[in-house]
């Protein structure tokens, strides 16, 4: 079958299913990174125009969220009679007032979003929480939906040696903005390294304004290393999963949390929020999930004294998430 497939190119997580439907479709593509302003803007345009002769030329369509960039194909399919996925797992199922975050949030692109999940063939949410906010955001009004948990490729992770020495405590955010900086619980986390100052913290990733709050809320601090991003999967970051003897997600909300499981493959224990899907994807590990400053430093305690055994038993957790797994639902799925 010819899928037409638009999403955030670049994206891990989108890649992975790049390479689940490549197995048994023929794909075109679309990135649906456009940024914002006026250059997001003339950008959208061009994309519409472009989706418009793709769309037609294929036999589906498969959007990775839902956005202002999947309204119009979603549309031209169905009246063209043709079938649409979308996955729901991110901005298009958040809502966050407290911190103006979401697409519920912004009627115009809450009118792309709703009617994308609306005339769409299927839904596929990345996390049971992430199909509860479908539901509940569009009242029900969305096309048959179910729940095709997100995933890790375990290959790119292979060959953690776990007798190597792991003595930092560790988050990654790519966040660029405030709004990401507040909802990925940066601030907690550096509070969390203010009020342990004995053990090393690690915060990599940010960029932007993220990264300016994070060094004038953080900086002065002996115990916290702060790395600048953008940062390589590979050569930067699963080296720094596998230094870590723990990995903290503080998020107010994830639809799913794909670094959490990539820090567990890794051998790192995982210490969560009660955050969205966070517990959801944590439940049955060896790691933790803490809702005050005592329970994650009683985390961090235990986590740090973790035998190798422990943290095999990490891994093998978070290979209930391998991409073979998630591939052997989809492809039932997209027919």
């Amino acid at each position: 079958m010819k899928i037409f497939f638009i999403g955030p190119l670049q994206s891990s997580f989108v890649k992975n299913d790049i390479k689940i439907l490549q197995k048994e479709h023929s794909l075109t593509f679309e990135d649906a990174a456009i940024g914002r302003g006026l250059k997001g803007l003339t950008k959208l345009l061009a994309l519409s125009l472009r989706s418009v002769g793709k769309t037609i030329a294929a036999d589906a369509v498969f959007c990775w969220f839902a956005d202002y960039t999947t309204l119009l194909p979603t549309l031209i399919a169905r009246l063209f009679g043709k079938k649409v996925y979308v996955i729901a797992g991110g901005f298009d199922v958040t809502n966050l007032p407290e911190i103006n975050c979401g697409a519920y949030l912004k009627p115009e692109r809450w009118f792309c979003v709703k009617n994308t999940f609306r005339f769409a063939t299927k839904v596929f949410a990345v996390s049971g929480y992430a199909l509860s906010q479908l539901k509940t955001l569009t009242k029900g009004k969305h096309a048959p939906a179910q729940v095709i948990y997100n995933c890790i490729d375990s290959e790119k992770f292979a060959g953690v040696d776990l007798t190597a020495p792991k003595d930092i405590i560790l988050t990654v955010s790519q966040g660029d903005n405030k709004v990401e900086y507040i909802r990925k619980g940066t601030d907690i986390f550096i509070e969390l390294a203010k009020q342990t100052p004995e053990k090393h913290f690690v915060l990599a990733g940010l960029r932007g304004e993220a990264l300016t709050l994070a060094k004038n809320a953080g900086g002065t601090l002996s115990n916290l290393e702060i790395i600048p991003g953008p940062l390589s999967l590979y050569d930067e970051i699963i080296p720094l999963y596998r230094k870590s003897f723990a990995y903290c997600q503080f998020s107010i909300e994830e639809t799913f949390g794909v670094a959490v499981l990539e820090a567990m493959i890794s051998g790192s224990a995982t210490i969560v929020s009660l955050g969205g899907a966070l517990p959801e994807i944590s439940k049955g590990s060896r790691g933790f999930i803490a809702s005050n400053f005592a329970e994650m430093k009683a985390a961090l305690e235990t986590a740090e004294k973790y035998t190798i055994q422990d943290r095999l038993e990490l891994i093998n957790f978070a290979k209930k998430y391998d991409i073979s797994v998630r591939e052997k639902v989809l492809l039932q799925s997209v027919k």
